[in-house]
């Protein structure tokens, strides 16, 4: 069930281009603030300092940076290193209900074509995030000059409150990320590059990546260009903004590759393995020294060929290892895979 990037043969390096976008990266970073605790940023959310009031109108639009994002928070027509007064400029100059569709693109469901919006999808999911919320996507749909203009102007304000100087202090970092990935794809292959952005990424074969999130499609960009984006503010999700018409939009860390995200095969058998009847039981008797099945079924009061039956799906899902000594098979835990299976799952997930 993962994600696969096909055509990387077929993509001329000149339609990989890279941008540090302090729209994006503001996107990114009020998406934290929604949800610091599993980004791992509690303190960072807590240190940002904003008015209360400023504060209260961000959490009325939470919903515009969650998993799906407002369509100019997820790809942008800039390359380089666009000013956010420039940014802002091409906002405002934008109409009304043309910004409107895209803010409540999070909410609309799978629309019919790229430009339809289903009201009323729309207007029912609000109505599930609260009456306040439920009032401002319906002025939104129906009248939307003045709720536009009111959220333009709270990005605004959060550029001139906190994040102008978070800005300042990252954009050149995140500049030169977006180029040395943007050269390593003309040197070494979009796919190695590719790679070495997160690790939820492997290469499949010589046309295609493999990335490990919890959706299952496929992407071919032979025909569509890629816009590469690094963030310090993404991990630990990779976003794949997939807009039709626009190009690929690939919001990374820009820590680079950090953990190898596990497959959703891999994690799956983990947890059907230990779903079974007595499987923990087993993983207990094998956790503190090596036991041979037939040891274990004495000790525990087991029948034998059950025990035999337990200890191959564990050893097949990788959460217990076996050693021939002489004619017996000693068993073990492997102590690392079951302590990380809770936070390979999250990881999985998170992606």
């Amino acid at each position: 069930m993962p994600t696969v990037l096909a055509g990387l043969s077929r993509l001329d390096p000149e339609r990989i281009r890279h941008v540090a976008s302090p729209l994006i990266e503001l996107g990114c970073a009020l998406h934290v603030l929604a949800e610091p605790r599993h980004h791992g940023r509690v303190e960072w959310a807590a240190a940002v300092r904003m008015p209360a009031v400023l504060r209260s109108e961000l959490s009325q639009w939470t919903w515009t940076v969650r998993a799906v994002r407002a369509r100019f928070f997820a790809t942008t027509a800039a390359t380089g290193v666009p000013s956010w007064e420039d940014e802002l400029r091409a906002l405002r100059a934008r109409s009304p209900s043309e910004l409107a569709a895209e803010l409540v693109r999070p909410l609309r469901g799978r629309p019919l074509s790229a430009r339809t919006t289903d009201t009323d999808a729309v207007l029912h999911w609000a109505r599930s995030r609260g009456r306040s919320v439920a009032a401002l996507v319906e002025a939104l749909l129906t009248d939307p000059a003045e709720p536009v203009r009111r959220f333009v102007d709270l990005l605004d304000a959060c550029w001139v409150e906190w994040f102008s100087a978070v800005w300042e202090e990252s954009q050149e970092a995140l500049a030169a990320r977006g180029r040395q990935d943007r050269d390593l794809a003309v040197r070494d292959g979009a796919g190695a590059m590719l790679r070495s952005l997160d690790g939820s990424i492997e290469v499949r074969d010589a046309d295609s990546v493999v990335v490990q999130k919890v959706q299952s499609k496929r992407v071919d960009v032979a025909a569509r260009s890629v816009l590469l984006v690094p963030s310090n503010y993404i991990a630990p999700h990779l976003f794949l903004g997939e807009i039709p018409g626009e190009p690929l939009t690939i919001i990374y860390p820009v820590g680079g590759r950090g953990i190898v995200v596990p497959t959703a095969h891999q994690v799956r058998a983990r947890l059907e393995a230990l779903a079974a009847p007595d499987r923990l039981q087993v993983c207990r008797a094998v956790a503190s020294e090596p036991r041979t099945a037939g040891e274990i079924a004495a000790l525990w009061g087991l029948h034998p060929t059950q025990v035999t039956r337990h200890l191959r799906a564990l050893t097949r899902a990788g959460l217990v290892t076996a050693e021939r000594q002489g004619r017996f098979v000693a068993y073990r835990l492997d102590e690392s895979a079951l302590t990380t299976l809770g936070t390979d799952l999250l990881t999985l997930i998170m992606r």
